[in-house]
């Protein structure tokens, strides 16, 4: 790309549309974001000259970019998607300007120092319409990694945190310093530094969904009790007697609410379950501090009461058996995008 520019740092990147013609400025930006990102299509608000400046800071697919850009609508289509190898979570944390974001028929309005995610498996849509130029810091995190620590958030709608809450300040923040001195961190240290920063995201989306007791907005009302459903579930996955019952029994809801809102996202609640057991157990296998331990007793630890039950469903989820998986028979394994 004609006008990318790296810095003496190399962990840095920079897009820019001022020295390009104003006639190929947007195309050109258009191309920047997919590369600095994923990839996704741009729509210019206004035919007056456009102006856009990315700066990324990567280790892996691990990215945080600051955006400084006129008006313009970002989409990520189902093409687009299937195009794409790598599953991403993209945190927006808003810090000048007004910008909307659309995805699962849900919409979040950010204003300044607000801050949402999107999922990159799924359509979505933001939008910046409004006189001046917008700037966001961005995060894009691999899902899976992600969801190593907030694996409840799986398949959720954007979840706005208030850019007023303490602990989504705290993000902002890091979120900023990051991006001031990421270039000059020793490349080693950086996934250290990410891993903190990630951590103190999904403690900031515990704190939205799991403090408000009351809500108004019945939409959210179910998103705080599908979330902590979530949770409890992921906190008691080792529990062989684990059922939906005893889910919405500890949620305060009754089972059939409880089976409405995990079907409202396509799938029931003991499949769910199997599936973060599944999940659980993959990752066990793959982790050379467990490399000592028998498949069964894997198998056993998560709740699966029938070993061969067990890797039935592993093969039939992940394309290979669990004993494949631990060899490093990676081949057939099968992308399970969550």
């Amino acid at each position: 790309m004609g006008h990318e520019t790296l810095s003496n740092h190399a962990n840095i990147r920079t897009f820019e549309t001022d020295d390009i013609d104003v006639s190929k400025r947007f195309d050109y930006w258009q191309q920047a974001t997919s590369e600095a990102f994923l990839p996704l299509e741009s729509e210019q608000v206004e035919d007056s000259s456009f102006s856009g400046r990315i700066q990324v800071v990567k280790v892996g697919h691990m990215g945080i970019s600051a955006i400084a850009a006129d008006a313009q609508v970002v989409r990520r289509s189902r093409k687009l998607i299937r195009c794409s190898e790598v599953s991403s979570l993209i945190f927006i944390c808003q810090t000048t300007g007004i910008g909307t974001i659309r995805q699962d028929c849900e919409e979040v309005t950010l204003n300044e120092g607000d801050l949402t995610f999107v999922d990159s498996d799924r359509p979505y849509e933001y939008e910046f319409r409004f006189d001046n130029a917008f700037e966001q810091a961005v995060l894009q995190v691999p899902k899976d990694h992600f969801l190593e620590r907030c694996r409840w958030i799986a398949g959720s709608p954007p979840i706005w945190l208030d850019g007023k809450a303490p602990l989504t300040q705290m993000v902002s923040a890091n979120l900023k310093t990051l991006m001031k001195v990421g270039a000059h961190l020793p490349q080693g240290c950086l996934p250290q530094v990410f891993d903190g920063v990630i951590d103190l995201l999904s403690s900031a989306l515990g704190d939205a969904l799991g403090e408000t007791e009351t809500s108004t907005d019945g939409t959210q009302t179910r998103l705080q009790h599908l979330q902590r459903a979530k949770r409890y579930i992921l906190k008691n996955l080792k529990e062989e007697s684990l059922s939906p019952d005893v889910v919405a029994e500890a949620g305060g809801i009754s089972g059939r609410y409880l089976r409405n809102l995990f079907a409202a996202e396509g799938q029931s609640v003991s499949a769910w379950i199997r599936m973060q057991r599944l999940e659980s157990a993959r990752m066990d296998l793959q982790r050379k501090h467990r490399a000592s331990i028998p498949v069964n007793q894997i198998a056993y630890r998560w709740g699966f009461s029938s070993y061969t039950h067990f890797c039935r469903l592993f093969k039939s989820t992940y394309g290979v058996s669990p004993t494949e998986l631990r060899r490093g028979k990676l081949g057939g394994l099968k992308s399970i995008r969550k």
